[in-house]
């Protein structure tokens, strides 16, 4: 399932155009593969705090209210120009932590000291880190929620994953009849190696990881992938 985003573009005078921004914003929102539900664009000064700008308080509430899991903006002086560097790291800890969302940037900001632009780099890795928890969780209570419906007692098989991946939903979401699609998919998939005599069964796995699966485990990464998982698969 895609992560649901929205986009904050904010210019602080008439004469700055916030259309170049924003296509940059929604073209990295696109190669990245979020899913961009809203956008909120504000004309205010950087400096005013985020948590006093009418249009970004907006957004913080629509964020609550529908899941969102993505913040996605031009460059770090799109969401504050503080006084100082960690006053606005501080800012953007405190809203994440409150609000279950963290924030991606299209652009690199023009960091002229060493290092801050150091600090920065600590703080991007950082953010990929808390994507990928938020992910991961994600598909965990999509797990229980399956659990405590009745709708799943086992852990899910390498269909259900693909699956998963293929129709861009959640555990939950899928029918019996899109579980039954993807499993004579992947069927065909892996038939073309298992069938393979030049091609060593324990090592299915790996060539699926690093070919036709190779985004369905960037998003599963505990994806089965071990012989008995294809062998059961195929018998």
């Amino acid at each position: 399932m895609r992560i649901k985003a929205v986009v904050y573009s904010r210019v602080s005078t008439e004469e700055q155009n916030p259309k170049a921004q924003l296509e940059v914003v929604l073209q990295y929102a696109q190669e990245r593969g979020y899913e961009v539900v809203k956008i909120f664009e504000e004309q205010i000064s950087g400096s005013t705090d985020p948590l006093e700008r009418p249009v970004f308080k907006e957004l913080l509430k629509f964020v609550k209210e529908n899941d969102i899991g993505a913040i996605i903006l031009y460059d770090l002086t799109r969401f504050y120009r503080a006084t100082s560097p960690t006053q606005a790291l501080n800012k953007l800890r405190q809203i994440m932590d409150e609000y279950e969302v963290f924030f991606d940037f299209a652009r690199e900001p023009e960091i002229e000291d060493p290092l801050f632009r150091e600090f920065w780099m600590f703080v991007k890795s950082w953010f990929a880190s808390y994507e990928r928890l938020q992910i991961s969780l994600r598909t965990k209570y999509g797990l229980m929620r399956l659990k405590k419906e009745g709708k799943l007692y086992h852990k899910p098989s390498i269909v259900h994953y693909y699956a998963a991946w293929l129709y861009d939903k959640d555990f939950s979401e899928l029918t019996k009849e899109e579980l039954e699609s993807a499993r004579k998919q992947l069927v065909k998939i892996v038939k073309k190696y298992w069938d393979n005599p030049a091609v060593k069964k324990t090592k299915i796995g790996e060539l699926l990881r690093q070919n036709e699966l190779r985004e369905m485990y960037i998003r599963f990464p505990k994806a089965p992938d071990s012989y008995f998982t294809w062998r059961r698969l195929i018998h």
